[in-house]
């Protein structure tokens, strides 16, 4: 074989190995070695193509991240998980020492902070920090859909001096921003800001990163915050469905169990006091003379006798004990893990608490007193009637016997 026709040879085979390499590249397979450089003209061809490989590379680098970027905000449920994954991802692929999120309030006349993560210095920007849209800079930021650049923030607040944002964020640190709008179904959400400590930290390459997958991170973050709402919401009738079920088991003029409530909490404690083996005091009291109280002071002055007696002994009831109204000036209190001898000292305690000091009706005072009656019960068997049964036989008791007394059945 001559020069010549080695030359040719050689030039195909080149060209056949720079066809393979194209094709495998378009396939998005990892391209095979291209041939040595040499000083002919397809020196520039080869170095072209190796140069062809790292931008594409880069590229599918790129697009990986945003990706992952996606994915990973997808991850969240409520709108703070979605954000604090929003603060981990993006630093792939924007630059920032500090996020912050705003929303739109007020039918879209305010900005409102949500939420923001930072390593620069102490946020001045918190949760609930809210500025007017007339006649902000970011009037043209969602006019044009575009993320904005301000790669020297000491410039632009020596520019724009009445930008309280900015001041703040200047003494948080921050030097240079990007702040990239959020827009559902082409309705403006709010904003994410990036700020660096770092001046000139944004370019459009930034802009055009955030702009390939801004509508994907605003419609997630829509999402959860909407369920966010939901699941607030969801919680807060719960709260008042269990507020109304706590009102309905009070007394309204006490605040302390009712009849039907503290008789089924009777039942509950015979039974985990019997299956511990433990004793159940159960004492019924009855403010003496109640009826005189009301005929000599008047019904007023009654309920305030009723106030007093609840007050001085719930102030002396132990965590474990139940205090509820039976009925009229009769008054249930549920002592659990007693004896005999210590439910007559728990009672004396409640008798004295009671008569020791005198109850100021306002126009006059006047001492009073009740009778106790005590029963006990250990057996998971008894009914929660039968022993309030005896307790009232104990406290009938009491009062035949004087009032202002205790009787254990």
């Amino acid at each position: 074989m001559d020069t010549n026709e080695h030359k040719q040879h050689d030039l195909v085979n080149r060209l056949d190995a720079y066809a393979a390499w194209v094709g495998e590249l378009r396939r998005g397979k990892s391209p095979p070695d291209l041939p040595e450089e040499t000083a002919d003209p397809l020196a520039k061809l080869t170095r072209e193509l190796r140069l062809l490989a790292d931008v594409i590379a880069r590229r599918e680098d790129q697009l990986n991240k945003l990706f992952e970027v996606v994915h990973t905000v997808e991850r969240g449920i409520l709108v703070e998980d979605v954000l604090d994954s929003t603060f981990k991802s993006f630093a792939a692929i924007i630059p920032y020492n500090r996020i912050g999120c705003a929303f739109l309030s007020d039918g879209g006349t305010r900005l409102t902070a949500f939420w923001a993560r930072s390593n620069l210095g102490p946020l001045q920007i918190t949760k609930g920090y809210s500025r007017p849209m007339e006649g902000s800079s970011l009037q043209e930021v969602f006019r044009t859909g575009e993320p904005r650049i301000l790669n020297d923030l000491e410039s632009y607040l020596e520019a724009e001096p009445q930008s309280d944002a900015t001041r703040r964020i200047v003494a948080e640190g921050g030097r240079s921003s990007l702040t990239c709008p959020l827009f559902v179904d082409g309705r403006p959400l709010g904003v994410l800001f990036f700020t660096s400590r770092e001046k000139r930290a944004y370019g459009k390459i930034h802009q055009t990163v955030f702009r390939q997958i801004a509508e994907e991170v605003a419609t997630v973050i829509h999402r959860s915050r909407l369920f966010q709402e939901l699941v607030e919401r969801n919680q807060s009738l719960l709260r008042q469905a269990e507020q109304l079920k706590e009102a309905a088991n009070r007394d309204a003029l006490t605040g302390i169990l009712n009849r039907a409530a503290v008789m089924t909490t009777l039942e509950r404690q015979i039974r985990a006091n019997a299956a511990v083996g433990r004793t159940l005091g159960v004492i019924m009291a009855d403010i003496d003379h109640f009826k005189e109280i009301n005929d000599s002071h008047g019904h007023a002055a009654g309920d305030m006798a009723l106030h007093e007696f609840t007050r001085r002994l719930s102030a002396i009831l132990r965590q474990s004990d139940y205090f509820g109204r039976y009925g009229g000036e009769e008054f249930l209190l549920l002592v659990g893990d007693t004896n005999r001898e210590q439910v007559m000292h728990i009672s004396e305690r409640f008798r004295l608490a009671i008569a020791e000091t005198p109850v100021d009706f306002g126009a006059a005072s006047r001492r009073i007193t009740a009778s106790f009656g005590i029963a006990l019960t250990s057996g998971a068997g008894e009914s929660a009637e039968a022993v309030v049964a005896a307790a009232d036989r104990a406290l009938y008791a009491a009062k035949a016997g004087g009032r202002n007394r205790c009787v254990i059945a």
